[in-house]
């Protein structure tokens, strides 16, 4: 097996995370066996990066190679491209300044890697430490991909490391998306039928939710970053004729639109939800995206399930 630093690269893209980003940093440094880390300062106006750049004073060996960077251009999407640019192993893993690594997780992956040479995509569970003090496991998925990413978003950064070459080859990532920006990128990648493995066993990688992340803790109050990211997601099933896909982005949108209206936007949920109507010319269709919207309002869960079969 090749040394691991120039096997893998990780990338954390960080962004006012003074108080917090010592532990994720200490994380990745106390893995049995260590990859390459590259950290993205994105723009920060608290002391970040004087932290970072001393962790990474403190820690950078010939063993343990570490670059510190900045990106002014606003959003974790053009920080994580920045730092991608920067990066010349087989594999990345993109890392969150607020998750945890626990033991084991760096050479769990480069086992694989070892093991299944012809593999695009290693995927794996997170805990998540959710706000109300629950902690959930996130499972990923090597089967029913599509479906599974576009209804519950598996391609999120810490659930999997990717090949660069496959990243490269789909564009990267988007910059112009300040929301959901692994998700569009998830969908590009599975546009491009990727080899996926999953991981199965314990998590070994721990999420905590934040009020302050990128996702907030509302829909409604960001409408136009998840709706921008639907958008390109839309467009690039329509590119490659996936029909099938895009019904279930439509489904995912109008679900969107439902969240809005729980959360009592019911300006922007009735906005979302025409605009998407007026795209179906399918009475049948048309009739079941109405079913989940007002399903969705109401407070149910789980309507791609019950959908599926009709779609």
């Amino acid at each position: 097996m090749d040394s691991v630093k120039d096997l893998i690269t990780v990338i954390v893209p960080v962004y006012n995370r003074e108080s917090i980003v010592e532990c994720t940093l200490d994380s990745i440094a106390s893995q049995s066996i260590r990859p390459r880390l590259i950290i993205v300062d994105n723009n920060s106006s608290d002391g970040t990066l004087s932290v970072v750049k001393r962790w990474a004073s403190a820690h950078v060996s010939e063993e343990f190679p570490i670059e510190v960077t900045g990106e002014v251009t606003k959003g974790a999407a053009a920080a994580r491209q920045k730092g991608f640019g920067m990066s010349a192993t087989p594999f990345v893993m993109f890392f969150d300044s607020d998750d945890i690594m626990l033991p084991g997780h760096i050479e769990r992956l480069a086992k694989a890697i070892s093991d299944y040479p012809d593999i695009d995509i290693f995927g794996w569970d997170i805990a998540v430490n959710e706000l109300d003090g629950n902690r959930r496991i996130y499972p990923f998925a090597d089967k029913d991909i599509a479906f599974r990413h576009i209804f519950n978003g598996i391609f999120s950064t810490q659930r999997y490391a990717v090949r660069s070459k496959l990243l490269t080859d789909v564009g990267g990532w988007n910059p112009s998306v300040l929301g959901w920006d692994d998700y569009e990128l998830g969908v590009r990648i599975l546009c491009a039928s990727p080899k996926v493995k999953y991981l199965y066993g314990e998590p070994t990688v721990e999420m905590k939710r934040l009020e302050e992340s990128i996702t907030g803790t509302d829909y409604a109050s960001s409408a136009s970053k998840w709706e921008h990211a639907m958008d390109i997601c839309r467009d690039t099933l329509s590119r490659h004729g996936n029909t099938k896909w895009t019904r279930w982005i439509e489904l995912k949108t109008v679900v969107l639109a439902g969240l809005y209206g729980r959360e009592g936007d019911r300006t922007n949920a009735s906005r979302l939800f025409n605009q998407t109507l007026d795209r179906e010319p399918s009475i049948m269709r048309r009739t079941l995206l109405t079913i989940a919207f007002q399903y969705t309002t109401c407070g149910g869960r789980g309507i791609h399930h019950l959908l599926r079969p009709f779609l």
